[in-house]
């Protein structure tokens, strides 16, 4: 059994990896923090405390779930390698390539496994896309948007000083999405626009890529979209692949599909339904820290990611809103 800690209580850790942990076989939360004990209390471990400490103290803990905000990722994952556990980080992992390349560093000196939880890729719609991909001809565009609206302006993500911003936030799924669809392959940034909001982030970021071969795609995330809209839509010769129904944010109660038309025609559609990624997750790095065949998110396409953030982030051009 491997016995999980949570360094953090919010969202993503209550509605999503706190059910995922006691769903899975090989794991246990043992232990989680929050700055309120009910917070904590109420992913049911089997202790909670306020001290985000206590949970890399203690020695039965094997993996550090790190669900914070933006900017305290790097620290508590330096933190919890030191300790000796092993580490499943929110996205971002870091908030540039430096940040990754300090944690990769820090996971090597320490012999554990760091992964970013980037939890859509765990899902068995996206693995069956990235294999489509590959076969895909020369000069393929591909469409990646993630647009939501937020209007809870006094969360960490509308501040900049703790990585806030539509880029950061969204950004890492758009921009895994068309690197892993492209073999990682780095792209050049050939244009870019961002909107920069009230508190000083992005609430929108825009950018076209292009790849040697001829390969393009477009991105596109928003903090102020009038409606949801979620695309990964790649469009070859004569080929489309496309996941019309939340690529990005689908959860085990939805129902999601693979579009997949073919040179001759031929038109597939693959059903998805009940999919817990989130399990997948836990279930595969559970059995990869056990020495298992797990597989876990490589820290060098998590640095490809942030070195790509980064690149869009200096060659957007800015605007007001």
């Amino acid at each position: 059994m491997v016995n999980w800690g949570f360094i953090g209580a919010g969202h993503a850790a209550r509605v999503a990896m706190a059910p995922a942990v006691h769903r899975s076989r090989p794991s246990t939360l043992r232990i989680a923090a929050a700055r309120e004990l009910r917070r904590a209390e109420a992913l049911s471990p089997g202790r909670g405390t306020t001290d985000y400490a206590d949970v890399l103290a203690d020695d039965a803990v094997d993996v550090a779930y790190i669900s914070l905000s933006n900017e305290s990722h790097l620290a508590w994952c330096l933190k919890a390698l030191e300790a000796g556990k092993h580490v499943l980080c929110e996205k971002p992992l870091g908030l540039s390539a430096a940040q990754v390349d300090l944690i990769a560093r820090a996971a090597d000196r320490a012999g554990r496994t760091v992964s970013e939880a980037m939890w859509y890729r765990w899902h068995p719609r996206m693995r069956a896309a990235e294999r489509i991909a590959a076969s895909f001809g020369r000069g393929a565009h591909i469409d990646a948007t993630f647009a939501v609206h937020r209007s809870d302006h006094g969360n960490y993500r509308w501040d900049p000083a703790r990585g806030g911003g539509a880029l950061h936030d969204l950004g890492g799924y758009v921009l895994s999405a068309v690197l892993a669809m492209n073999g990682w392959r780095v792209p050049r940034v050939v244009s870019g626009t961002r909107v920069t909001g009230p508190t000083g982030v992005d609430t929108s970021t825009t950018a076209s890529l292009a790849w040697d071969d001829g390969a393009t795609a477009t991105v596109h995330v928003s903090f102020t979209a009038d409606q949801p809209r979620e695309v990964l839509d790649l469009r070859g010769d004569g080929e489309r692949l496309a996941l019309p129904d939340w690529p990005f944010s689908a959860i085990a109660r939805d129902t999601v599909h693979l579009v997949h038309r073919d040179t001759s025609g031929r038109r597939t559609v693959t059903e998805y339904a009940d999919v817990d990624a989130y399990r997948l997750m836990v279930d595969d790095f559970s059995r990869a820290v056990s020495g298992g065949s797990g597989w876990t998110m490589p820290l060098a396409e998590s640095r490809a990611v942030a070195a790509l953030s980064e690149a869009v982030a200096r060659t957007a051009s800015s605007k007001e809103n």
